[in-house]
């Protein structure tokens, strides 16, 4: 059967076509016979994401992207397409991220835990994470304003100093500085003339140092002694201070005894009338005796001998 021109030229286009088609998906990472799960997200940013961007479940490649445009609100919708037959639930996130420094941006699907399962067409929540590189950038310009704003202010203390040291101060300064190189100078020629003097004192320090652990090293067995001296002369103070408690303790009960007016040393202090008696008394006894060596005979003169003896 011959062909005409015509159909023969149809039927290259169309097989033009097919391959374009085949080759689109296939370039594009699209199932080639299988329609693709379509998802959307949105991002605040979407820096280093494009089209034909993979998408990773669990460091597993299960789709690409297929589209990126801006929203009304200034957002970046994502839409991607899942090659996979796997549910996803509608609680996941799609985080923007790099998985290597050298490797560009992709998309990681992290799996929620609902029970419903996002539908074609579906929309699931984008979360946009900062890569360590982008961290660093950040850093290093923060960085870097600070070193400027350090080297501009180190820049004007300078100037400063620079204004404040005129040749008057900046020679003043120089002499300074010679006389304090001259003066240490000086101290270093003494010291070493009197290198021989030093060595000799610590010498003698050290032999004095011996000497005294020496000394009590030899005195120590006396010193224990007189430790042991010591320590009985706090025994025995201790006993005679028990001696003295229970003495005290006894002459206040006496004491006590007395002003309660018990016994007659109690009686006599604490009744005036046996006091002024014995008073009384004590006064006619020496008057009776005084009376007796004055005039015996009034006293004998109604006795007689026989009586006597």
């Amino acid at each position: 059967m011959n062909l005409s021109n015509e159909v023969k030229v149809g039927i290259t286009v169309f097989l033009a076509v097919v391959v374009a088609i085949v080759g689109f998906r296939f370039m594009r990472d699209i199932p080639i016979f299988r329609q693709s799960t379509v998802i959307s997200t949105t991002f605040d940013r979407a820096d280093g994401i494009s089209t034909g961007s993979l998408v990773y479940l669990k460091g597993v490649r299960i789709g690409s992207v297929s589209r990126v445009m801006l929203t009304p609100e200034h957002n970046v919708r994502v839409t991607m397409g899942i090659d996979t037959d796997l549910n996803i639930p509608i609680d996941s996130e799609a985080r923007l991220t790099s998985l290597s420094i050298v490797e560009g941006k992709s998309i990681v699907i992290v799996m929620g835990s609902s029970s419903e399962y996002v539908q074609h067409e579906g929309e699931i929540r984008g979360v946009y994470a900062e890569t360590m590189m982008e961290v660093i950038g950040q850093k290093g310009e923060e960085m870097g304003d600070d070193i400027s704003n350090t080297i501009q202010e180190l820049n004007q203390f300078l100037n400063q100093l620079n204004a404040t040291l005129n040749d008057e101060t900046r020679t003043t300064l120089d002499e300074t500085l010679s006389g304090a190189n001259e003066t240490v100078n000086r101290i270093a020629d003494i010291l070493e003339g009197k290198q021989a003097e030093i060595d000799n004192a610590i010498d003698a320090g050290s032999r004095m140092l011996s000497q005294m652990d020496t000394l009590v090293t030899d005195s120590r067995p006396r010193v224990d002694s007189l430790m042991v001296q010591i320590e009985k002369s706090i025994a025995d103070l201790t006993a005679v201070k028990d001696e003295l408690e229970v003495a005290t303790w006894s002459l206040n009960e006496i004491l006590e005894k007395i002003n309660n007016g018990d016994g007659t040393l109690g009686r006599l202090v604490n009744d005036p009338s046996l006091y002024n008696n014995l008073d009384s008394l004590s006064v006619e006894i020496n008057e009776l005796v005084k009376g007796i060596n004055e005039n015996p005979g009034r006293y004998l003169r109604h006795m007689s001998i026989v009586d006597l003896f």
